[in-house]
């Protein structure tokens, strides 16, 4: 997850998950069997030989940069010899993916890179990072467990632990708390439903003044899928990402009700037709997103802005996809122990050493593990509601598709999507045409499975 802005009492200020601030990952690193390094007590030696790694996961000018630099600056301190070197960011495009495979190919892949929750299994495939399991079996100090499930699950295959992420969280409402006040609606709250989002989108949503009750693009393919067909028991891909429901019941229903808040409700602007973030104007009542949403919005708004539980389907469940970022080891590396120590430390527990204890003494970012969070939710930067954000695990699931078809299935999404849009087909026509696309792309991943 990510961050937002300062604020106090109870209004807007950043995103948060995961957990409070421990003591550090510990003194002693714990070398991985395999990686071909140094022991735990060579590792923290002050006086050993200089050792610099290189990493393409954040560029130096960055916003968030300040949160990055502090955090390597502290890890340095504790190690003088070990020196990281930022590359400038990578990108999140699976174009971009691409060059990555071909750079592992040459041997030019940085120690450290970042992966989005979709890419690592193409990675993972392409046999270029080193499994971190071997590293975590021994560092014990490091805690796993102190991540959410779904976040680590996201980078597994086979049992092996890929990359660790930074950040990670399912799709939340959130909501113009000073609009809603203004209109005497009542906000959002844990047994919200999504005809409860589409009352107060109705009663938020002014034509004449320009002012809407949600802002969403709904249904777009990717991984937030299962945040809208779930809920009404739809289905983009299965676990193994061979099969679609996306022509049953529950996901005609569910792409209907999207394509019904914007033609026959009017209460939700169709993509395109604006320009420019309302929400962030303060002429929408509602916007989904991440709990690292607010990053986008730091310094931009100035009304009050809480984050809300996905709201509960037609099904009587709440269910939301989740997506996050993560960084993995290549096998390029030619320091792989001293990778895992940097790594072990950057996204470790320690306020200072610490990414994500940066974040709570920054306000850059929101802590993905759940000791650290504990610290966010107190610190003058936590959203308000934020204290609902890590239970959110409890409803989020794996942001399918993250096989290597993924591009195409939402090429496919895309074209056909975009004839909804203009009004040319019916939900019906493009769910049966949807699938019809799909299949054959689906019948590529027979016998992938991203746990085996």
């Amino acid at each position: 997850m990510e961050r937002g802005t300062a604020s106090s009492g109870t209004s807007f200020t950043r995103r948060g998950v995961a957990a409070v601030a421990g003591s550090g990952v510990g003194a002693a690193f714990l070398a991985a069997c395999g990686a071909g390094g140094g022991t735990s007590q060579e590792a923290a030696k002050k006086d050993r030989a200089p050792v610099k790694l290189t990493t393409d996961i954040q560029a130096p000018g960055s916003a968030t940069w300040p949160a990055f630099e502090r955090a390597d600056q502290a890890i340095r301190e504790k190690y003088p010899w070990l020196q990281m070197e930022f590359l400038g960011g990578s990108s999140s495009s699976f174009e971009g993916m691409t060059k990555v495979v071909v750079n592992a190919s040459a041997g030019s892949l940085p120690d450290v890179i970042y992966a989005q929750g979709t890419q690592i299994q193409y990675y993972i495939n392409n046999k270029i990072l080193v499994p971190m399991t071997p590293y975590l079996s021994k560092d014990k100090a490091f805690d796993l467990n102190d991540f959410p499930k779904v976040a680590v699950d996201m980078y597994s295959r086979a049992g092996q632990v890929y990359a660790i992420p930074y950040d990670h969280g399912p799709n939340m409402l959130w909501y113009n708390a000073d609009l809603f006040k203004k209109h005497g609606v009542a906000p959002p709250n844990d047994k919200w439903t999504w005809d409860d989002v589409l009352d107060a989108a109705k009663r938020l949503t002014l034509p004449d003044q320009g002012q809407w009750g949600i802002r969403d693009g709904g249904p777009s393919g990717g991984w937030s899928m299962a945040s809208y067909l779930e809920p009404w028991g739809g289905r983009w891909v299965d676990e193994s990402e061979t099969k679609t429901q996306i022509t049953n019941a529950g996901a005609l229903q569910a792409v209907q009700y999207w394509a019904d808040l914007f033609f026959k409700h009017k209460v939700n602007p169709v993509p395109g037709s604006f320009q420019g973030d309302p929400y962030v104007e303060g002429k929408v009542g509602m916007t989904i997103g991440g709990p690292w949403t607010f990053r986008g919005w730091v310094g931009k708004i100035n009304f009050d802005s809480p984050i809300a539980n996905w709201p509960i389907g037609p099904t009587g469940k709440r269910v939301s996809a989740s997506m996050g970022s993560g960084y993995p080891i290549t096998v390029n590396s030619k320091f792989r122990d001293e990778a895992w120590l940097w790594s072990s430390e950057f996204l470790g527990k320690d306020l200072n050493r610490s990414l994500m204890g940066q974040f709570v003494q920054t306000g850059l970012g929101t802590p993905v593990r759940f000791s650290v969070m504990k610290d966010y939710e107190k610190s003058k930067f936590a959203m308000p509601n934020v204290q609902i954000v890590a239970p959110s695990e409890k409803y989020s699931v794996i942001g399918r598709p993250i096989s290597p078809v993924k591009p195409e299935l939402d090429k496919v999404w895309s074209e056909e999507r975009a004839k909804l849009l203009k009004q040319e087909v019916s939900v019906k026509d493009l769910l049966d045409t949807v699938a019809r696309r799909m299949q054959p792309l689906l019948d590529q991943n027979k016998g992938w499975d991203a746990q085996k």
